[in-house]
């Protein structure tokens, strides 16, 4: 299943979700201004970078798009929880 994700665009709502690995994505917004790292655990926007030292639980929609896709991923193959998550 990890393989069917990486290198596969994915749209959640104004952002596309492409991964480049099984942990990693690259979520670019509709038009094309910036392209973003992001992890189900961290993200290279200035959003992300300021807020999660004051809140540590913080998620930026990055972050929310990339578990979606997660998320819809394990739930349409349950067995390759373990190869997408690394658990």
């Amino acid at each position: 299943m990890a393989a069917k994700i990486v290198k596969t665009p994915f749209l959640v709502n104004d952002l596309v979700v492409y991964f480049v690995s099984p942990r990693v994505a690259h979520v670019v917004e509709v038009d094309c201004r910036i392209e973003l790292t992001t992890t189900p655990e961290s993200c290279t926007c200035c959003t992300f970078r300021f807020r999660s030292r004051l809140d540590p639980g913080f998620r930026c929609r990055h972050i929310e798009a990339v578990r979606q896709v997660l998320e819809q991923a394990r739930r349409a193959d349950p067995g390759s929880e373990r190869v997408i998550c690394g658990h």
